[in-house]
């Protein structure tokens, strides 16, 4: 009993000490404060981190059924990617970025000052919190407006079907997008960190874990390490929820948690039907 409670102590005095990230803080205040400070590193950040933690998903696509120990844990072990739909969603995501994201940056960096970097960093505590927090509100935001896209025909023929012209997700297919959709998400990603608060620090956690949970989500792969293995109780949908989205699109609408759909009687567990394209 004792070592329980001296392990609940150490952990919340861990997660409440406000120096743990000053190190690391300082440290990047020092050695790259005007690239963190310009407003286009959120965008660098997460534009890079897509396309780095999509690599290891799109070299289990490409090696396939050479690597029997990856495609135990394929969820629709009989459709994978061919080349042509990997080029096509690479084509699709490379227009987007040039084409929309990276006018909306130059505007951005031209427009908007270079932002102030506070001394102190967050403890460990207050950036887990803002970074769960931020999860959940977004998970709110595009749960709302995926159940729209989907039941408002215009919406979906017009905004929304370039997503689902493919019924068994790959990590390449998670920024197919038509433009206002990622126009929509990359606007909530920006503006939630602002609506909460949060220290920079904690908005870059935020954004780099977003990036990946998604692309787990669309990677097509059940890993023994997948998000919604590591946390218990159905709370988290992870990628075998999101495949049956893509199976059935009436179901499974919020991105990230479970209790929305569970809410509004859209929830549906996994379980493999043929797709089809």
């Amino acid at each position: 009993m004792d070592l329980a409670d001296t392990s609940v102590d150490l952990w919340i005095r861990c997660l409440g000490n406000e120096s743990l990230l000053q190190p690391l803080w300082d440290s990047l205040k020092f050695n790259y404060r005007d690239y963190l400070r310009s407003p286009l590193f959120p965008v660098v950040l997460t534009v890079s981190s897509y396309f780095l933690l999509c690599l290891p998903f799109l070299v289990c696509d490409i090696i396939g059924d050479r690597w029997e120990w990856v495609q135990q844990f394929k969820i629709q072990p009989s459709r994978r990617p061919t080349a042509s739909t990997l080029l096509h969603c690479a084509g699709v995501t490379l227009y987007n970025h040039v084409f929309l994201v990276l006018p909306a940056s130059v505007a951005q960096w031209v427009w908007r000052p270079p932002v102030d970097l506070p001394d102190h960093a967050p403890s460990l505590l207050e950036l887990t919190a803002g970074v769960i927090c931020n999860l959940l509100l977004f998970d709110f935001q595009y749960f709302i407006w995926h159940l729209l896209h989907h039941r408002i025909r215009w919406l979906y023929v017009t905004f929304h079907a370039i997503h689902h012209n493919y019924s068994s997700p790959f990590a390449l297919a998670t920024q197919c997008l038509g433009g206002w959709e990622l126009i929509t998400v990359g606007f909530w990603t920006t503006l939630n960190p602002v609506i909460l608060r949060c220290h920079l620090l904690t908005t870059w956690t935020f954004m780099v874990l977003h990036v990946y949970v998604s692309i787990e989500d669309h990677c097509g792969y059940d890993f023994p390490w997948s998000t919604s293995r590591m946390i218990p109780f159905g709370i988290y949908g992870g990628p075998s929820k999101h495949d049956v989205h893509h199976q059935k699109p009436n179901t499974n609408f919020a991105p990230h948690f479970s209790h929305w759909d569970k809410i509004f009687g859209t929830h549906a567990d996994f379980s493999f039907i043929p797709a089809v394209k």
